[in-house]
């Protein structure tokens, strides 16, 4: 919801401000997900509202939830007819949202679904945020709990391409009058974006950075990445350190294992030299996720847990992120649409 668009509505029609809180409440505290739910509010001004600003800025086409753990997918349909995905998921015991930041997206990694439906517009920040809004109002009616807890920028789309939206919607977020999740609750995950982080770590130093890497191979990352073609990996490897020194935060480097594609010892080998290239790697730490490579199959967990037992023992600290939703196409990579 455009809530700045709401509030110079009720200033302009001259109504006390006090209408102000109240609406911020029924959407931000109570999760109405329509104005006539905004009791607070007299009828005339919960019908201006719902004829001029819609609680969301997309319509819900589909819902699907997984059997194997707590995860569930949205299918959106954006005002233009667009489409795209977002994924509530209960990784431990808060709720967290997965938020796309395009439709689709322009890099066309190989192992990722979004990359295949090519590039077709980027999201504005109220559609960006308007995803944790709506999963907000799920949870709330469906008495799963009080708040969203966390929210994840590793859905459709890269997010550093869409930079201002990305910023503001983050800043959205974390706003104690809107649904204030801790900026540190708050990750951007990039394909690699080197020119983009320097300014990430001023605009929001709190904020939780992940790189996806995948492979410490330049030739090799740039069969899997494109991107790694214009920000190789010496280049990504000087932004991080770069990262670091400003906002002395911890980052994270995503690694989808492939079997015998990006998973063997000599793969292992050149990550840590990667790693051990930045000064201050003890801030770096790797997350280990099996590639998803369709429903409900991924790479083998032995493999997985050998890579990581090899990282470790290299000095480097190690977590196997669990997959969530694989068995509706809403884990890592699994994300698309049609439109």
């Amino acid at each position: 919801m455009n809530f700045e668009s709401v509030k110079e509505y009720i200033k302009s029609a001259g109504l006390p401000n006090f209408r102000i809180a109240q609406v911020r409440d029924a959407v931000y505290k109570h999760g109405i997900t329509s104005w006539e739910e905004a009791t607070s509010l007299p009828a005339q001004i919960r019908q201006d509202l719902a004829e001029k600003y819609p609680i969301l800025s997309f319509k819900v086409s589909k819902m699907v939830f997984s059997k194997a753990d707590k995860a569930a997918k949205a299918l959106l349909t954006l005002q233009d007819g667009r489409q795209i995905e977002t994924v509530l998921l209960k990784p431990q015991d808060t709720w967290s949202v997965c938020v796309s930041s395009q439709v689709g997206c322009p890099l066309h990694c190989s192992f990722c679904s979004t990359g295949k439906m090519g590039f077709r517009r980027d999201l504005t920040d109220e559609e960006i945020a308007d995803q944790v809004l709506m999963w907000y109002q799920y949870v709330r009616k469906e008495k799963l709990g009080e708040r969203i807890s966390s929210v994840v920028f590793m859905g459709m789309g890269e997010p550093l391409l869409n930079y201002l939206n990305v910023v503001k919607a983050a800043q959205t977020l974390s706003n104690p009058d809107y649904l204030n999740i801790g900026a540190r609750h708050i990750s951007i995950s990039t394909a690699g974006i080197a020119d983009k982080l320097h300014k990430l770590a001023v605009d929001l130093p709190q904020a939780n950075l992940a790189v996806s890497l995948h492979n410490a191979d330049d030739s090799e990352r740039s069969k899997l990445m494109p991107v790694n073609r214009r920000f190789n990996l010496e280049e990504l490897q000087k932004a991080v350190e770069e990262y670091i020194a400003m906002t002395g935060r911890q980052v994270f480097l995503e690694y989808a294992v492939l079997e015998n594609v990006n998973s063997r010892p000599e793969h292992i080998r050149k990550l840590a030299k990667w790693i051990y290239g930045i000064k201050d790697n003890y801030l770096i730490h790797v997350n280990l996720i099996a590639c998803n490579l369709g429903r409900g199959m991924k790479t083998d967990d032995k493999v997985v847990k050998d890579f990581a037992a090899a990282v470790k023992a290299m000095g480097i600290g190690v977590t196997i992120r669990k997959s969530m939703g694989n068995d509706v196409l809403a884990a890592c990579g699994q994300l698309a649409a049609n439109k």
